[in-house]
């Protein structure tokens, strides 16, 4: 059994009323002006270095945790308007206008990307961590003019609900599709999300309909077990009452999908994938263990820790 004692013990709290936030929220490192700045920019630099546009009217991101941070980011870089989809609300306003005005710093200051021995965990790594070229003198001044900062700090203290508003910032927590509604978005993005959807291809359905033709998804996504089992892709080789026990009614818990899966949905949805960065690490399991649902799997599958993925809507 790869699953660790303590996390049959804390899965088993979760069923106990009251100790279900027990296991803590997960929500990210969104609190640091410098992580959303780094994230973000990781995004649009290698959107840049495979021919794909780091201009946008509208930008969605799935899962923001903590802060808007990463989404402020990206209107810092030119974004017209940004929306936010949580299943709670974690993020709140003074924190918001904070983590703003140091993200208008890093900007002005055209500071280098944080790399990986500020950030080891953020994915994926960069050939470089120079600050993008692509975002010139003129493009920065006009995102980071007087009026428009006011503007932005203006929704930031209180965000629209739907782009019907027209403000700078919308915040939708619980959200539904609907929210955005079709053809409204040029790019939807996450980072460390999609790994914990349990319907991932109604997601996927969902996310294509927002996108306009030629629109963007960008999504980095884990492929690890979080610490539940000793290897840390152990979850493919536990049987699904097994995962359940020690997964229990946690909010923050992987889907086990792996790579390949992802790879299929977007296809299948009328994508075209352009990257997919993979983070490739030796598997702690051998084939011979893996669960019967799993022993479909890929090498390529099984060493797939973490992958960034960016694909274009062709219809």
């Amino acid at each position: 059994m790869t699953i660790k004692p303590r996390s049959l013990v804390i899965g088993a709290a979760t069923y106990i009323p009251g100790l279900r936030n027990f296991t803590g929220r997960r929500t990210g490192g969104t609190v640091s002006a410098r992580y959303c700045y780094s994230v973000w920019l990781r995004h649009l630099c290698m959107l840049h270095w495979h021919g794909l546009p780091t201009t946008f009217e509208t930008v969605a991101e799935l899962g923001p945790g903590d802060s808007l941070g990463t989404g402020l980011a990206a209107l810092l870089s030119g974004t017209g308007q940004y929306v936010a989809l949580d299943v709670v609300r974690y993020a709140d306003s003074a924190r918001n206008l904070q983590i703003l005005e140091e993200l208008v710093a890093l900007f002005r200051n055209r500071e280098p990307i944080p790399d990986q021995v500020e950030f080891p965990l953020v994915q994926p790594p960069l050939s470089s961590y120079a600050f993008p070229a692509f975002l010139t003198a003129a493009r920065l001044e006009a995102a980071l003019g007087p009026g428009r900062l006011d503007l932005i700090r203006a929704a930031v203290a209180s965000p629209g609900t739907s782009l019907r508003d027209g403000k700078a910032v919308c915040y939708n927590a619980p959200w539904t599709a609907e929210m955005i509604g079709d053809a409204a978005a040029d790019l939807v993005f996450s980072q460390g999300v999609l790994q914990f959807v349990r319907d991932l291809p109604r997601a996927y359905t969902e996310m294509v309909g927002w996108l306009k033709q030629g629109g963007i998804m960008s999504h980095e996504i884990a492929f690890q077990s979080i610490g539940i089992t000793a290897e840390w892709n152990g979850h493919w080789s536990c049987s699904d009452t097994l995962w359940k026990l020690a997964v229990g009614r946690r909010r923050h818990a992987t889907n086990r999908e792996p790579h390949s899966t992802h790879i299929g949905l977007l296809e299948k949805a009328g994508c075209q994938v352009v990257t997919d960065e993979r983070s490739v690490r030796r598997s702690g399991i051998s084939g011979a263990k893996l669960a019967p649902r799993f022993r479909h799997l890929t090498d390529d599958d099984l060493t797939t820790s973490s992958a960034l993925i960016q694909a274009v809507k062709l219809a």
